[in-house]
């Protein structure tokens, strides 16, 4: 069954809080109880994400829903111990270079010491509904010197090199397991902006 609830910002005065690059940090924090022990759910769905995004259903991407989720496992803490989920303490907003490596990693941390494994994945706007006309940011101006890989295990998302400025959108799908079954999954959907940049790193 699924139930919707409206939850309001709760930090910054209801507007968050501002960072650089014109990007807010928010904060929604609500209590809910569960039935039981069981596999559960748990999501959140903006009515827009930011216009001009060149690889979201460009030219209108401002006309597309952002939407995260979570799966949680409540355990037997008696047999199975306690469950939490990763916190990933990286923002998930970053910065790159036209023509230079780039590389982000969520810095994903379990403080059950559960095993965290990695996956690329399309977007969503809503449950089980990716976003519409998406293109992974190689397929921008594709070539030869215009990859990216994910490294399933470490969670590096390495592109080199990016070719036209502007901004992206990926999803990563962040997998936890316990004693090889899978208990709980995230999903990061995050911004990068790729700038044309004068400095050139040291060879």
């Amino acid at each position: 069954m699924v139930r919707a609830s409206g939850v309001v910002r709760s930090n910054g005065g209801g507007q968050g809080d501002l960072l650089p690059n014109d990007t807010r940090l928010n904060f929604y924090i609500a209590t809910h109880t569960y039935p039981g022990r069981a596999q559960y759910t748990i999501s959140m769905t903006d009515p827009n994400r930011n216009g001009g995004i060149l690889n979201v259903n460009p030219p209108s991407s401002e006309n597309v829903m952002f939407h995260l989720e979570t799966t949680f496992t409540f355990l037997n803490p008696q047999f199975q111990g306690y469950n939490n989920s990763p916190r990933l303490l990286r923002p998930p907003t970053d910065i790159g270079c036209v023509g230079q490596l780039f590389v982000h990693n969520p810095t994903a941390y379990d403080i059950d010491g559960d095993s965290l494994a990695y996956e690329l994945i399309v977007p969503f706007q809503d449950r089980n509904l990716p976003v519409p006309n998406y293109l992974f940011p190689n397929q921008i101006n594709p070539g030869p010197n215009n990859m990216i890989s994910l490294d399933p295990v470490s969670g590096d998302f390495r592109w080199m090199s990016p070719q036209v400025p502007g901004e992206y959108n990926i999803a990563i799908l962040i997998k936890e397991y316990r004693q090889g079954q899978l208990i709980n999954t995230i999903i990061r959907d995050m911004q990068i902006l790729i700038r044309e940049c004068d400095n050139r790193p040291l060879k």
